[in-house]
C-alpha cells in the first residue's frame, strides 16, 4: 500500500487560528493532531495533539503535575475557556516546542516507510507531497494503522491471495 492510496484530505490550520478553534478541528475531525499551514495553504508544522493541550494547561502545573489537583471543575473550566486569547502561533513560537522538519511522504513510498517517518518525527501525521513539493493529502496515525490491521488480516486469513 502506498503513501497516495492512504492520504486524505485534512483541513489545516493556520499561525492565526486561535486554539479553541484549533481544538474544534481536532474535536470534530477526530485527529490526533493538526497541520499548520501558512497563508497559502502550505503546510509547514505539524502539531501533535498532545502539544496542543499546552496552551490549556499552565507550564508551573505541566512542571508539577500535583499541582492539577488544586483545579475544581471551575478553575479548569477558566482554563479551557481561556483557548479563545491564545493563536496556534502562541504554540509553535513557544520554547517548550522544538521545531521539527515537517514530516511527509511521497506518494509512492510504502507502508513501512510511512510508519518509520511517523516513528522518527514522534508524529501521528505525516503530509503527502509530489516530488515538486505539491501537498497532496495527509496520512494520520490512525488510518495508517487501519492499513496495517488489514494487512495483517489478509495474510492469517486462510486462502487468502496474499
Amino acid at each position: 500500500m502506498h503513501a497516495s492510496e492512504l492520504a486524505e484530505a485534512i483541513p489545516t490550520v493556520t499561525r492565526a487560528t486561535t486554539a479553541l478553534e484549533a481544538a474544534r478541528v481536532i474535536a470534530e475531525h477526530r485527529l490526533a493532531g493538526l497541520i499548520v499551514a501558512d497563508d497559502d495553504g502550505v503546510p509547514v508544522a505539524v502539531v501533535p495533539g498532545t502539544q496542543v493541550l499546552k496552551l490549556v494547561v499552565p507550564r508551573y502545573v505541566r512542571e508539577d503535575p500535583s499541582l492539577a489537583h488544586v483545579y475544581d471543575e471551575a478553575g479548569a473550566d477558566e482554563l479551557c475557556a481561556a483557548l479563545e486569547d491564545k493563536l496556534v502561533a502562541n504554540l509553535l513560537d513557544s520554547d517548550e516546542i522544538a521545531s521539527r522538519k515537517l514530516p511527509s511522504v511521497l506518494p509512492e513510498d510504502t507502508l513501512v516507510e510511512i510508519a518509520t517517518v511517523m516513528i522518527d518525527s514522534h508524529s501521528p501525521v505525516v503530509v503527502v507531497r509530489d516530488r515538486d513539493g505539491t501537498y497532496s493529502g495527509a496520512i494520520t496515525f490512525a488510518r495508517a494503522m487501519a492499513a496495517i490491521a488489514a494487512i495483517a488480516d489478509r495474510q492469517m486469513t486462510p486462502g487468502s491471495d496474499a
